[in-house]
């Protein structure tokens, strides 16, 4: 088992003066050996300020480049990035906060969130500002020491919390997905077999996706760093911006939600010939348009593939030709499916050509260990030694299943499914 950031460091080994990271707001440029240094340091100034192995730290930043590097220190103590939706409410950042026992946090210089979270933080625990200054809150730019005089880093167990993720919160606050540090190498390798990413400097992955979420943090910024790629940071996704950093950085990857992908298109600078350099496009998060999908296969020279996968499986199915069947899916390296009828048990199968409920084996490596503090909705979606998804679909006749919704949509009437 790897840490994240045993992976990054390997890589610097592998890399030192390699292009690390890019940030969009300034002319910072980390090289891989400059990256582990700034992430030393930074560590050392959490530690000072009594952040340690276990300490939970709530993030609550968009994607800066200050983001990037306080995950990864965070990781170098062995403490627990709590990775919160900036877009969030201070009320409801500051209940998450306390919820959760968090012990620091860095927020926005945004006064009414730094106040909503000091007032949740116990005293005398860290509060940190990216990107400016705001009353209440240390400068990031202070919180640094010398990483030289860090203790040496002690791997964490496979089962101890790595990070805590949260839902999209449709219904109530956000519940917060545990994630084991024995997940994250799974959750960033299985990009290789099931989508075909390769590990080398000439790769150049944009980060359009939030880093609050998994497509952002696993998919876009660890597998670069893991893969001794460049990660460009996106600090705010503008699509005729993203549209020109492709063109002018090169970009190989790309990985994010359908929306993004159309924004990009529609955009009033955009021109295929923009995208000449993308080699791997993948898609997630929702369904897709045919349409679109049919438009960037044809205008992009990159490899097109679909993921699904949610915040507490990581990647559970995938189509390495969705065009033309933009809803199919298939089990890959890391998972092992089934769909069974809606309300039934784990061996309630259905039969071919028949719709139920897609459940995931909770043995897969990539899976969450549980709802943090809410034991109801862990026993509700871990039963049976299944995490059951509550998406909706059809088992195909060569072990494909097609995406139909979600479960909560479906009815039945006269002995029929009505979505």
């Amino acid at each position: 088992m790897h840490s994240s950031y045993d992976l990054v460091w390997y890589a610097a080994e592998r890399t030192p003066d390699h292009l690390a990271i890019v940030d969009d707001r300034s002319e910072r440029r980390l090289s891989y050996r400059q990256l582990i240094d700034e992430v030393d340091a930074v560590a050392a100034g959490l530690a000072a300020r009594g952040v340690t192995a276990g300490s939970r730290f709530a993030t609550v930043l968009p994607n800066l480049l200050e983001h990037a590097l306080i995950l990864l220190a965070l990781a170098r103590l062995g403490a627990v990035p709590a990775l919160v939706n900036a877009r969030l409410t201070p009320d409801e950042v500051a209940e998450l906060v306390r919820e959760g026992g968090m012990q620091g946090a860095i927020v926005l210089p945004n006064a009414d969130m730094a106040k909503a979270v000091a007032g949740a933080l116990p005293n005398g625990t860290p509060l940190l500002c990216a990107g400016g200054e705001v009353e209440g809150a240390e400068s990031f730019a202070a919180c640094r020491g010398d990483g030289g005089g860090l203790p040496p880093f002690v791997r964490p167990g496979p089962e101890d919390l790595a990070y805590i993720f949260y839902t999209s919160g449709t219904t109530g606050l956000p519940k917060g997905v545990e994630i084991p540090h024995r997940t994250t190498e799974p959750r960033i390798v299985w990009i290789s077999p099931m989508a075909g990413l390769r590990c080398g400097t000439h790769g150049r992955i944009l980060g359009l996706a939030p880093l609050s979420h998994a497509i952002g943090f696993y998919g876009n910024f660890l597998a670069a760093l893991t893969y001794n790629a460049t990660y460009y940071v996106v600090s705010q996704f503008d699509p005729a911006k993203a549209v020109d950093a492709v063109a002018e950085h090169r970009i190989t990857f790309l990985f994010t939600v359908p929306t993004f992908y159309a924004a990009m298109v529609g955009a009033a600078n955009y021109d295929p010939a923009k995208m000449a350099s993308l080699e791997l496009v993948l898609y997630g998060g929702a369904s897709i348009s045919p349409s679109l999908l049919a438009r960037i296969d044809g205008e992009w020279p990159a490899t097109i593939r679909h993921i699904y996968g949610t915040t507490e499986t990581m990647c559970s199915l995938y189509h390495p030709e969705p065009v033309g069947q933009a809803t199919r899916l298939r089990p890959g390296r890391y998972s092992r499916v089934r769909v069974i009828r809606y309300g039934g048990g784990h061996d309630d199968r259905v039969a071919p050509g028949e719709e139920g409920e897609l459940i995931v084996d909770g043995d897969t490596d990539t899976i969450f260990n549980g709802y943090l503090d809410r034991p109801d909705a862990t026993a509700e979606k871990l039963r049976e030694g299944w995490y059951f998804t509550g998406d909706a679909f059809r088992l195909l006749e060569d072990g494909d299943v097609e995406f139909i919704g979600r479960v909560d949509d479906v009815i039945r009437s006269g002995g029929e499914n009505v979505h």
